[in-house]
């Protein structure tokens, strides 16, 4: 009795193991696709419109972000940020070659259009993969693929996206890998399935499965020699291979696994670029990969390890933020529903596709919510397109459902599906169109027109520091400049890298330390042993004042030998201070937050140029930057503060009490605006 009881449990366990397989492992009737002329033409229209909208709202030249670090790197072939992005630098060589027109780094802000063309081209025939028969059959001709157009757009209007497709940057480039190997996985299941069961008209062509497994590992190597965000397609392709080969009759065996291992570390080798290229001391030569340790530090990331975050609290609040910030951006509020009902749509149809999908966005977001930066959701891109593509499914389906209520109507709603793409279009226009935008060449030039010749600048901040390097290093404007990253001073490659290429000016001993306050002691150090023969630039600050004298340089300053105040007098009664901002008056340029922030640096010089004219006594040099000050950066209480304490040197005690009060709507709670305002009351 008791064993037959035993019996029953062990049938009972083998059932809920077998059903619990078939729910995450479903054998499904996957319906073979052959892409008719007319669907890969209207594919290839889908990718030249989008094309066009990039080229139309491309930067004209170098852009913020990374921009400056992946040109100089691609242009003189040298090694940019972690983890160095060989295949990125070698393409980019190779289409600087062969593209003839435009400046350099316009050149390869297109390279980042024509990726995202492509990754959007992609999903466009992911869409057309995973519904292959749309509205039953009743739609024909092109009017079958709106749904997978309008996929299509909404990624290359999404906010994200569209910001990354119009500048020289990686994440197009990688979003464009991840669409391929995505289409690759949906084809091979596709092939694999027909196969077995012999009824696939394209395993009658003599199509290779195999070939498609190889095809994809090779790719995927590929993508890891340029980013390494496809790693999150790693669990999702696990999944897809092994619940399509549970199902097969014909097992994949050990061979064809070696052989994809093969495929996959041959684009690898890739990476000895950076061993090669830093061996030469390119121009570019971020973490100077010429050793084995500094090799593997530079290619894992080794120096961004502080960026993530294991705190379950920062995790939580992360995760809430960036599911609720980032998708309705990129989509509106609009039209964010249509993707997750795509997804549920897509686990009632075809679950083994939809998990496959869905593990791809989830381990994006398992990833992401633990990196703190603040450009993170360029991270997201991979679970945006698969959020597009879940977008053309929903209409898909809307579209089968109202079958029942009106034969006309599901030809109704995809037609109107293909204008769905406007409200993100119209949304996101404004502020994606970076045709006009020279904010960050021109800030490069502002600052290098200052300096003097073999100038030295401390930089604290990639987005002047990076722009620079692109005129630097390829424009070749003050090429003698030297610019010093006060940032990488801690790491031990970057110093010994300065040694190397600036014997003369880094031959000094950290034994002179003794004098470290806001500045380091390398720093420091660097001032006092070059001073005399370098004219030496960085951010105010006011230790330095007590052993050097600063001089206003646009929105840096010079550090000079000590000077009497009558010598300081003379140099700032003849200084006059102009920057070429194209475009300022037009609000839309400064709409995104980095370039926004940047941008009150020019305000801030006006204040520090108009509190050295104070200082010195010359009230009337004094009162014309504060007033460009004001002019630039209204928001700000300071330019107000020094315009009115020169005022009160001057004996206008009212018009100064008006400058406190404005200032004091600004900022209520600023104890000095109201000790101000109550002394000049009296």
């Amino acid at each position: 009795m008791k064993k037959t009881k035993r019996i029953k449990q062990a049938q009972s366990n083998t059932a809920k193991g077998i059903s619990w397989i078939n729910t995450l492992f479903p054998d499904e009737h996957v319906i073979p696709v052959h892409l008719s002329t007319a669907q890969i033409i209207c594919g290839i229209a889908v990718f030249l419109a989008i094309f066009a909208v990039y080229l139309k709202t491309l930067y004209p030249t170098i852009g913020l972000l990374d921009s400056g670090d992946m040109v100089s790197s691609a242009y003189n072939l040298g090694i940019p940020h972690p983890p160095g992005y060989p295949f990125y630098c070698l393409l980019g060589k190779l289409w600087l070659t062969i593209l003839p027109f435009g400046n350099i780094a316009f050149r390869m802000n297109i390279l980042s259009g024509l990726a995202a063309s492509i990754a959007c081209m992609m999903v466009y025939f992911i869409v057309l993969k995973v519904c292959p028969d749309p509205v039953k059959g009743r739609l024909k001709g092109i009017i079958a693929c709106f749904p997978a157009i309008a996929a299509a757009f909404m990624l290359a209007f999404a906010a994200t996206f569209w910001k990354q497709a119009v500048i020289a940057e990686k994440y197009t480039l990688n979003a464009a890998f991840a669409a391929i190997l995505i289409f690759i996985l949906l084809k091979w299941q596709e092939l694999s399935t027909h196969k077995q069961k012999g009824s696939s008209p394209l395993a009658a062509r003599g199509s290779n499965p195999y070939g498609l497994l190889y095809l994809f590992a090779f790719c995927l190597g590929l993508s890891f020699t340029h980013h390494l965000q496809s790693i999150f397609l790693v669990p999702a392709g696990i999944y897809l291979i092994m619940a399509v080969n549970m199902r097969m009759t014909t097992r994949l065996s050990w061979l064809t696994y070696l052989k994809m291992a093969l495929f996959f570390v041959l684009p690898l080798l890739l990476y000895l670029y950076l061993p090669i290229r830093a061996s030469v001391n390119p121009l570019t030569d971020w973490g100077d990969p010429d050793t084995w340790e500094k090799f593997i530090n530079h290619i894992t990331a080794k120096q961004y390890g502080h960026y993530f975050t294991s705190s379950p609290i920062k995790l939580i609040e992360h995760l809430w933020t960036h599911l609720t910030n980032f998708f309705p951006a990129q989509f509106t509020w609009w039209l964010l529903w249509l993707g997750i009902a795509g997804f549920f749509f897509l686990l009632k149809t075809s679950r083994r596709t939809a998990i496959f999908l869905c593990l791809i966005v989830a381990a994006d977001i398992l990833h992401s919510i633990r990196y703190d930066i603040l450009n993170i959701d360029d991270y997201y891109i991979p679970s945006f397109a698969v959020f597009a593509v879940w977008m053309g499914v929903a209409v898909v389906r809307i579209c089968n459902w109202t079958i029942k209520f009106h034969r006309r109507l599901p030809l109704i709603l995809t037609c109107i599906s293909v204008s769905l793409p406007i409200i993100p279009f119209c949304s996101h226009y404004h502020q994606q169109d970076k045709s006009k935008h020279y904010f960050a060449y021109d800030s490069a030039v502002n600052t290098l027109n200052v300096f003097k010749d073999k100038a030295v600048m401390f930089c604290a901040s990639d987005d002047i520091g990076f722009p620079s390097w692109y005129l630097l290093f390829v424009e070749q404007i003050k090429p003698e400049t030297m610019i010093i990253d006060k940032a990488f001073l801690q790491y031990a490659w970057y110093t010994e890298l300065l040694k190397q290429r600036h014997p003369e000016e880094f031959a000094f001993s950290m034994s002179q330390a003794g004098y470290s306050t806001t500045l380091d002691d390398y720093t420091l150090n660097f001032i006092r042993a070059n001073i005399q023969r370098h004219a030496i630039y960085l951010e105010y600050q006011q230790p330095l004042e007590t052993e050097f004298s600063l001089v206003p340089a646009g929105v840096f300053c010079q550090i000079i030998p000590k000077i009497t105040q009558e010598e300081m007098k003379k140099i700032l009664g003849e200084m006059d201070m102009n920057f070429n901002l194209r475009g300022v008056r037009d609000e839309s340029i400064y709409k995104d937050w980095r370039t926004a922030v940047i941008f009150k640096n020019y305000g801030a010089a006006y204040s520090q140029l108009g509190s050295f004219c104070g200082n010195a006594e010359l009230y009337e040099q004094a009162e014309k930057w504060f007033q460009r000050a004001m002019e630039l950066n209204p928001s700000s209480t300071e330019p107000y503060l020094g315009l009115g304490m020169v005022l009160e040197h001057t004996n206008r005690a009212d018009d100064a009490q008006k400058l406190y009060q404005k200032a004091l709507k600004i900022n209520p709670n600023d104890p000095q605006i109201q000790k101000k305002l109550q002394a000049v009351k009296g």
